[in-house]
């Protein structure tokens, strides 16, 4: 190993046969392994007569090889690494886990406000109208000659009236 001198000029250290980076020591051999695991399961798949899960199988078993050739397997395992050393680090900080808890209190409140918003009726106009107060003045229709117009109900024959008294009768309008 003495004398074997990377393109830069530096001598590679043990894990680094030929000067290969430690990342892509392990990144390699791990995409490779996932692809040929992945693979595998496809067969596996197809054998049992799933034919469109083994295209999908193949197609999500070369992910990890493409990630590697394309160069963004690096990538991730950088953020992998990252969000390792974040971790290892919030385990007794408490204001990262206030921060948590904050987070937590707002999905929770996100998700209850979606369920009441469902569960709570819509109101109408007519609902809005007679929630409006007494004294509150409504919009009248005005006719061409400028004076205010009330709006008519229209004609309802003997069996809507008599409906319509019994439902009042009972409370419902």
């Amino acid at each position: 190993m003495r004398g074997v001198k990377t393109p830069i000029g530096r001598t590679p250290a043990l894990w680094q046969i030929g000067g290969m980076p430690a990342e892509s020591a392990v990144l390699l051999p791990l995409a490779a392994g996932l692809t040929l695991l992945g693979l595998l399961i496809a067969i596996l798949a197809g054998r049992r007569g799933r034919k469109g899960r083994m295209v999908q199988g193949i197609g999500l078993a070369l992910l990890p090889l493409a990630l590697y050739l394309s160069g963004l397997l690096g990538l991730v395992w950088d953020a992998v690494v990252a969000v390792g050393r974040w971790a290892s680090s919030t385990v007794l900080s408490p204001t990262i886990w206030a921060g948590f808890a904050l987070l937590a209190l707002c999905v929770v409140l996100w998700v209850v406000g979606g369920v009441v918003a469902r569960r709570t009726p819509k109101r109408t106009r007519a609902d809005r109208k007679a929630a409006a107060p007494a004294g509150a003045a409504t919009p009248k229709a005005v006719s061409g000659r400028g004076q205010a117009q009330q709006r008519q109900a229209p004609p309802q024959d003997d069996d809507m009236a008599e409906i319509e008294a019994l439902l009042k009768s009972r409370g419902i309008e």
